[in-house]
């Protein structure tokens, strides 16, 4: 019992040098083992001569500090060599921080204790990617079961979650369990709800099932049995019990259709809900109990969304709502208690829970979140907002419950906060820490608590018509291809500079000078005559940084961000209102209606427009954006096609240029108020004479529904092919009546080109990863920076 072994080790932690002449120079294998010791509050890495020359991080310095009262427990460090060979042969400045996994050794007895003290800080130990043939390995975090004689020296090195096998092994189950969850148990047949007046497809039935069974709580507390029977975690009474769980349908399946009806369904039961306490006064909480329903959306947009929802599918009086929003938003909660549905936004639900924090002050009969990856980091304001709403049932709609990380996940558990696994510190534990230890069915917790609380379909139960994909790969004209080898001359002069200077090339600046070279890609020589290339310090009228897929307007990045210049969300920057091109050429004054938030000009008014600036425009052109005006009017006067872009100067040159070919359109960017942005889209939906809707990727990306649409052209690749995926479903999706051709249009030898081969080369890599990779994951992203530059070397 008082052997002495082998916990495991910590996979994530992250060295800083101390001293760079230290650092061993001679290193064979594919593992270097160095000893730790603790110095003071932190750890050091030593040579073998004992000369320090690294740092460990803090969380990591913290998680083996928890164990300090073990006198016999040590620590050793394990460097891949490839970290001390690549320092050699590349040529910069030096070795600064580099990745290492910490093996922890201590006595068996002291075991579970430790891991005890580990897991409270969310620490947990993996297999050792390489231990000393004569240590005894037995992690004490390691999923077993009784009578089970495992030899767990057989994992080391193998199965440890960071290798690309496993990863991949991973990834692979993980969507594997993605796409089983479509079944629904049909126990007993659902009567439609009283004041629907839709007929619901038989996807949504099923979704109302779903809904409908785990808001009861005897067949809620049969799957809670079940999945801690699977997932080897203690039963324990609680005094409270929370319901609901995951549609996690893909884009375009009519989520929002099927939480209306639930909800419809159980207005009887909210009614009862707010006219009778269920518990002592002492026990309840100390809130108003209401009967609403408090739905949560991404943006004014999608409130706007839900509204029509409403007043398409229900009949009149069957559902009263209100819109907890704006200037004019209710002041008292007791305002709320007289309707069905409370909708609101995750900027107004942060802003209200730091001032007057009214909708905390009620208790819901039900929560949802629509778009609910918004809250996929725990450490946001959105995600505490909605976390601390008090509410027995809790529902995500999301088309995507694990974006890239499993974090994701861990984060809409804390919000549902099911029995047994309502902290995202047990979900790691019991759920998510067996997929990365290897062995025999080290996906079932995972798989036993997505079958149980998530429902998922795929577009394939629509029956849409079909659709086409065409690739229109364009070559840029001799003008353009001269400004962008001058730029992309600058951009290796200026990095290569910053080298030889012992300056750290940070991958901002690869970000900025990509962003340059893919705004070129789109202008074309219209940005000739103020470009400036001598810099790759981001300049607001290149740049226009607007977050690809969260901010879907300025004013709800104010509200959410409070000033920040960074996403919480996805950590790009935020949006900036910045000049169109047309208004940065010397003459600002007379432009706003291109592409402001200003009423749609006449067409006397965009005449004068076109004069004034004609001298500019017709001075330069694009290749790109001249075949995308081509494609839309080959379509004939029966299309409607959907134009997205990353930038609003790119839709700004797009909306002259159709408006100079006599095509009616209209654009909806984040500059656009809600009350013109409503008109505006609602002019493309139901005016045969509107032929073409400009929209920036950011504000049209996510939950509209413009299935009126048969044409969607996206203007340049995007960083993040999801992004792409979540524009085209505004055109894929139900409702849907015709044949869809999707553009994609790609210029070639640029970066451009690079983006989409990353994207195919990305394809057979893990999709999924953990959140301890991020060190690793940032490393990648650099690269990947590189990649698309063809600036390897750098």
């Amino acid at each position: 019992m008082n052997s002495y072994i082998c916990y495991g080790a910590l996979h994530d932690a992250v060295a800083k040098v101390l001293i760079s002449t230290a650092i061993p120079k001679e290193v064979a294998g594919d593992f270097k083992i160095l000893p730790v010791q603790r110095k003071d509050h932190y750890y050091v890495l030593c040579s073998e001569a004992g000369a320090e020359f690294g740092i460990l991080d803090t969380r990591t310095s913290s998680s083996l500090d928890s164990l300090k009262d073990y006198p016999t427990v040590q620590f050793e460090a394990v460097v891949p060599t490839q970290v001390f060979t690549k320092r050699q042969h590349k040529r910069r400045p030096g070795l600064r921080t580099f990745p290492v996994s910490i093996n922890i050794f201590g006595l068996k007895l002291n075991a579970s204790d430790a891991a005890s003290r580990l897991s409270n800080l969310s620490a947990f130990l993996q297999h050792p990617h390489s231990l000393s043939e004569e240590a005894v390995y037995d992690n004490p975090q390691f999923l077993t079961f009784r009578n089970e004689n495992l030899n767990m020296s057989t994992f080391i090195g193998a199965s440890n979650g960071n290798g690309p096998n496993s990863k991949t092994k991973i990834s692979e189950e993980i969507n594997d369990i993605l796409e089983s969850l479509t079944h629904v148990t049909a126990d007993e047949d659902l009567e439609p709800p009283v004041g629907l007046s839709s007929k619901l497809k038989r996807h949504q039935e099923d979704s109302l099932r779903f809904i409908y069974q785990r808001e009861n709580e005897t067949f809620t507390q049969g799957l809670s049995e079940r999945l801690c029977h699977e997932a080897s975690i203690e039963m324990k009474a609680l005094s409270f019990t929370s319901f609901g769980g995951l549609i996690a349908d893909t884009m375009g399946l009519g989520k929002t259709l099927t939480m209306l009806a639930a909800i419809l369904r159980s207005v009887p039961a909210a009614e009862l809900f707010s006219s009778f306490y269920d518990k002592p006064e002492q026990e309840r909480p100390q809130k108003l109990r209401i009967k609403a329903t408090l739905i949560i959306v991404p943006s004014s947009q999608l409130l706007e969304s839900w509204q029509s929802e409403i007043q398409t599918h229900i009949l009149p009086g069957a559902l009263s709502f209100i819109c907890f929003h704006g200037k004019k938003r209710p002041r008292n909660n007791e305002l709320l208690s007289s309707f069905d549905v409370v909708l609101t936004t995750y900027a107004t639900l942060v802003a209200d829970y730091a001032d007057q924090s009214i909708l905390h002050q009620v208790e819901w009969y039900r929560v949802v979140l629509d778009e609910a990856h918004w809250i996929k980091n725990s450490s946001t304001r959105q995600f505490q907002a909605s976390a601390a709403l008090c509410a027995k049932r809790r529902w995500c709609l999301t088309g995507t419950p694990i974006q890239n990380k499993l974090e994701d996940l861990a984060s809409l558990a804390q919000f549902l906060q099911f029995p047994n696994i309502a902290t995202k510190v047990v979900f790691k534990r019991y759920i998510l820490s067996p997929l990365s230890e290897g062995g025999a069915d080290f996906a079932k917790p995972l798989r036993a608590y997505l079958k149980a609380y998530c429902l998922r379909r795929s577009e394939k139960c629509l029956n849409l018509p079909a659709s086409s994909e065409v690739i229109v790969t364009l070559s840029l004209s001799l003008g353009e291809q001269c400004l962008y080898k001058c730029l992309l001359d600058e951009t290796r002069r200026e990095i290569d500079s910053l080298v030889s200077k012992g300056v750290e090339t940070r991958s901002n600046k690869l970000f900025t000078a990509m962003l340059k070279l893919r705004m070129l890609c789109n202008s074309g020589t219209f940005f000739s005559a103020r470009s400036n290339t001598s810099s790759l310090e981001p300049k607001q009228s290149y740049l226009e940084t607007e977050c690809e897929q969260c901010q879907p307007s300025s004013e709800e990045a104010r509200l959410l961000e409070n000033g920040d210049s960074v996403c919480s969300y996805c950590g790009k920057p935020l949006y900036r209102p910045s000049p169109s091109p047309l208004q940065d050429s010397g003459q600002r004054s007379n432009t706003r209606n291109i592409s402001d938030g200003a009423n749609t000009p006449s067409n006397e008014g965009i005449q004068v427009i076109v004069e004034q600036k004609s001298p500019f425009l017709s001075a330069g052109c694009s290749t790109k954006l001249s075949a995308v005006v081509r494609k839309v009017t080959e379509g004939g006067t029966d299309s409607k096609s959907i134009v997205f872009s990353y930038w609003t100067s790119t839709l700004d040159i797009l909306r002259w240029l159709f408006e100079q070919a006599g095509i009616s359109c209209r654009q909806v960017d984040g500059k656009v108020g809600q009350v013109e942005r409503s008109a505006r889209l609602r002019a493309f939906k139901e005016d045969p004479q509107v032929h073409v809707l400009l929209m920036s990727i950011g504000t049209g990306a996510v939950g509209l529904n413009l299935a009126v649409a048969n044409q969607v052209h996206i203007v340049e690749p995007q960083w993040n092919p999801s992004v792409e995926e979540q524009a085209i479903a505004r055109a894929l999706r139900m409702g849907q009546t015709r044949e869809v051709t999707i553009f994609r249009y790609i210029m070639e030898k640029t970066v451009e080109q690079n983006i989409v081969s990353l994207q195919r080369k990305k394809r057979h890599i893990a999709k999924f990863t953990f959140d301890s990779e991020t060190q690793e994951t940032q490393s990648g992203a650099l690269e990947d920076l590189k990649f698309v530059l063809d600036m390897g070397s750098v």
